[in-house]
């Protein structure tokens, strides 16, 4: 079982980086609490293009791409579910988030994906999960009903990962990211334990 992690920024100073951090120093405890693997993924690790392909890539079963998009492709086809981490940007969410699932195709059809939301102020970017929604459910991910939010991480993470001294939002966080790490590593195994098979021959008459 393998739940790709995904950091929803490529900006160098981004607070997302500094949340990412925290999660992947608890890595191995998510792992072992619920018996999958995690892939911990940053967009800028990729180095997308603005997407420029002539066709669509659900059209174009046969498409060549450079060997960044490819891996960028292939490791999000591997993965049996999805936690992207996504910040607000003018009440919406990143362009570069939107580019890279611009370039894929049928790789999460079927597969769970839940969504964090993060910010510097109380609102925890909450407009950003429903305009990423669109997006997601044509490419067939199944997004799990309700975002975690994180609010004010300014105040509650520092640049090395860890908490800050006296953070006031650190016991309601670690309970909140500990449920929601438990809920992906669920449904991606109810979903690949029970895919979903269409029989037209009972159905359609």
């Amino acid at each position: 079982m393998i739940i790709n992690v995904i950091l929803g920024s490529t900006r160098d100073e981004s607070l997302g980086r500094r949340f990412f951090k925290y999660l992947l120093k608890r890595q191995d405890e998510f792992e072992k609490v619920n018996d999958v693997k995690f892939n911990f993924i940053s967009l800028s690790d990729y180095n997308l293009p603005f997407f420029y392909e002539s066709m669509a890539p659900m059209d174009n079963p046969n498409r060549v791409l450079k060997p960044n998009e490819q891996r960028w492709v292939d490791d999000m086809r591997q993965a049996d579910g999805y936690i992207f981490l996504v910040p607000e940007y003018n009440h919406s969410f990143p362009a570069v988030l939107k580019n890279a699932l611009d370039f894929l195709a049928f790789e999460a059809k079927g597969k769970p994906a839940k969504i964090i939301t993060y910010s510097n102020n109380s609102r925890g970017g909450q407009f950003s999960y429903p305009a990423l929604l669109p997006t997601l459910g044509q490419l067939g991910f199944f997004t799990l009903p309700k975002p975690t939010s994180v609010r004010n991480v300014d105040k509650n993470f520092g640049v090395d990962g860890n908490f800050v001294k006296d953070a006031p939002g650190k016991h309601g966080d670690i309970k909140k990211l500990n449920r929601a790490f438990a809920e992906s590593a669920f449904y991606s195994k109810l979903f690949k334990e029970h895919p979903f098979k269409y029989d037209a021959h009972i159905y359609d008459k």
